[in-house]
C-alpha cells in the first residue's frame, strides 16, 4: 500500500496528514484551534457510524470528520463541531449564520436553503433493508415499497426522497429521530423496511449486538435518484468563508481519489 505524506500550513505552522488507499484521511495532529471558544464556523453533524462517531474519549471522529478537518485547516478557519440528531442539526443550520453542516445530500429543494459545496464523497449507495426472514417482501421497483412501512429519519434525504415520490407520513412512512430507532423497530418487526447504506447499517447492527445475517438488502435505489453527498454552509454565512471552504474542498479533492465510503 502506498502512502503519501503531505503538509498544510495554518498560521505558518505545518500540519501533516496521510493519504492512503480509498482516500481515507488521518490527521497526525489534532488541531487544537478547533476547540477555541471564538470560532469562525460552527460545524454540525449527526452520528453516522462508522463514518462519523464519538470515540471513547468523547471526540468526534471518523473518515468524513477527518476530511472536513483537513478542509477547515486548509481554509485557515477555526471551528467547533457538535453532533446532534439529524433534524436538530438541519434546523440549526437553517436559522444560524456561519454554520457548516455535513454530510448533506444536495437536492433541488435544498439548493435555495444552503450554499452547497460538492462533492464531499463519491455518490452514496442507498438500499431498502429488510429482515432476512421476511420472504414476503419483494421489491423490484421503488413503487413496490409503498406496500410496506418504511422507517427513516425526520427531514433526512430518505424521508424527503420518499415524500417526493408519493410515500406518505403515517401511512407508508414511520418517522424517527435517528437510525438506531428505526433499526430497533425493524429487528422487532414493527416496521418492514428502512433506508441506509451498507457500511452504516452493519456498524449499527454491531452497536445493537445483532447478527449481520439477520438483515438483507431488498432493493438498491437508482443512482440517478440519489443526490450528491456534500457539505453546505448556512445562508447567513459570510462570502469570504464560503469562498475559502469552496477553494479548500477543491484543493483537498485534487490531492487524490475522491473519498469512497461505500467500500
Amino acid at each position: 500500500m502506498r502512502y503519501l505524506f503531505s503538509f498544510l500550513y495554518v498560521n505558518n505552522k505545518p500540519y501533516s496528514f496521510t493519504l492512503f488507499k480509498g482516500f481515507s484521511l488521518i490527521l497526525i495532529l489534532v488541531l487544537s484551534r478547533s476547540h477555541a471558544q471564538s470560532v469562525d464556523v460552527k460545524v454540525v453533524t449527526e452520528q453516522w457510524p462508522p463514518h462519523i462517531k464519538l470515540d471513547e474519549s468523547g471526540r468526534v471522529s471518523g473518515v468524513i470528520v477527518d476530511k472536513v478537518a483537513l478542509i477547515m485547516a486548509d481554509a485557515n478557519l477555526s471551528y467547533s463541531i457538535d453532533i446532534y440528531p439529524w433534524s436538530r442539526a438541519y434546523q440549526y443550520s437553517l436559522i444560524n449564520e456561519n454554520v457548516l453542516i455535513f454530510p448533506i445530500f444536495k437536492t433541488k429543494k435544498r439548493e435555495a436553503l444552503f450554499h452547497f459545496i460538492c462533492p464531499l464523497t463519491k455518490k452514496l449507495e442507498l438500499y431498502f433493508i429488510k429482515l432476512s426472514s421476511r420472504n414476503d417482501i419483494n421489491i423490484t421497483a421503488l413503487d413496490d415499497a409503498k406496500k410496506y412501512i418504511v422507517g427513516l429519519n425526520r427531514n433526512d434525504y430518505g424521508h424527503n426522497f420518499l415524500l417526493k415520490n408519493g410515500f406518505k407520513n403515517e401511512e407508508q412512512l414511520d418517522v424517527n429521530s435517528d437510525d438506531l430507532s428505526s433499526l430497533r423497530k425493524l429487528m422487532k418487526g414493527r416496521i418492514d423496511l428502512m433506508i441506509q447504506s451498507k457500511n452504516s447499517i452493519m456498524s449499527r447492527l454491531e452497536l445493537l449486538g445483532e447478527e449481520k445475517p439477520k438483515i438483507t438488502f431488498a432493493y438498491k435505489l437508482k443512482s440517478e435518484g440519489v443526490g450528491d453527498n456534500c457539505i453546505a454552509l448556512s445562508k447567513g454565512t459570510s462570502q469570504p468563508i464560503i469562498d475559502k471552504v469552496r477553494a479548500s474542498l477543491a484543493r483537498v479533492n485534487n490531492l487524490g481519489p475522491l473519498l469512497d465510503i461505500n467500500k
